[in-house]
């Protein structure tokens, strides 16, 4: 099926599409949203999540998401670079390089709705948070960027949607700055929310189309990590090592290692505080073999400076 008429947004067509298929809301949103979700849409209050896209395709057995990105976004020239240096400038820790781009493309109109706006949000709340301290700030931006996406958003809903890649950073910011700002069961809640849409809506997905994304598979371990470290911190060290074995044993099934030297090495420190020195010598000496490989300079650093200080037992 080819789609050659312009809409003067993606309701129009979407409506169209649903009219043509003799469907009502109800059994369009099955099993992937609300009815009130495409309602938004269909009036254009609201744009389409990705994840949102990929099920409408598949209901309709048509590529919906070229053409949404051609017709319904603002992937200017201009809007591509400047996604391109943003992301790059959070890649590198760049902050101050970070918030010169965020000033110079905020302004321009390709950074005014959609994904553009939400990288404008999402590198301020980074600025806020790294550079400023002002997690209070840094946790508005969050909001601010997650509610262009998902007008009707709150920490106590995340699981019921899907969302974009930066809007899953941004939740991600967001449960770090609850945590920054000593609200520890708002950021367990954030993260326990992600962790609910990562494995519902892609690591246990039916379509490939989700569980091959690298993406997704690098922030799942992330937010594995982010779990274990924050349970850890509240001297919850059972809980803590689930989701590090998780973490791990996903990351040797995917065989992705983007975070299993950080998952590795906090096993580690798990061990040694459980006395269990043996074990914790394994580890160690796994993480060193494998921070050499994959050129994880920062943690072999801590552990060259510190480990025999803060370690001891393990080179007994």
């Amino acid at each position: 099926m080819v789609i050659i008429m312009k809409y003067e947004h993606f309701g129009n067509l979407l409506e169209e599409l649903r009219l043509k298929y003799n469907m009502s809301r109800e059994e369009l949103a099955h099993n992937i949203c609300t009815p009130k979700q495409i309602y938004r849409i269909e009036k254009g209050e609201s744009e389409p999540s990705i994840y949102l896209l990929h099920q409408l395709s598949l209901k309709f057995r048509l590529d919906l998401n070229e053409y949404y990105k051609m017709y319904f976004t603002n992937h200017t020239l201009e809007g591509l670079e400047g996604i391109k240096s943003i992301n790059h400038a959070i890649i590198v820790r760049d902050n101050h390089l970070l918030k010169s781009l965020i000033d110079n493309y905020e302004p321009m109109e390709a950074f005014k709705t959609g994904e553009n706006l939400q990288h404008i949000y999402y590198g301020k709340a980074l600025c806020s948070a790294l550079l400023d301290e002002d997690y209070k700030k840094s946790l508005d931006y969050c909001y601010q960027g997650l509610r262009v996406e998902c007008p009707e958003f709150n920490i106590t809903s995340i699981s019921k949607y899907m969302f974009s890649n930066v809007g899953l950073a941004l939740l991600n910011c967001t449960s770090q700055n609850f945590f920054a700002m000593d609200n520890y069961d708002a950021g367990m809640l954030v993260l326990n929310g992600l962790l609910m849409v990562l494995e519902s809506y892609v690591i246990n997905s039916p379509y490939p189309l989700f569980r091959d994304t690298q993406f997704f598979k690098k922030f799942y371990q992330a937010i594995l990590y982010n779990m274990g470290v924050h349970l850890f911190e509240q001297g919850e060290y059972k809980k803590s090592l689930i989701f590090i074995e998780r973490g791990i044993k996903f990351s040797l099934q995917e065989s992705n290692f983007r975070h299993l030297s950080e998952l590795l090495f906090f096993k580690f420190k798990l061990l040694y505080h459980k006395q269990n020195y043996a074990e914790a010598r394994e580890y160690y000496n796994q993480v060193i073999s494998l921070c050499k490989i994959t050129n994880k300079e920062s943690i072999l650093n801590e552990l060259d400076s510190s480990a025999k200080i803060d370690y001891p037992e393990i080179f007994k």
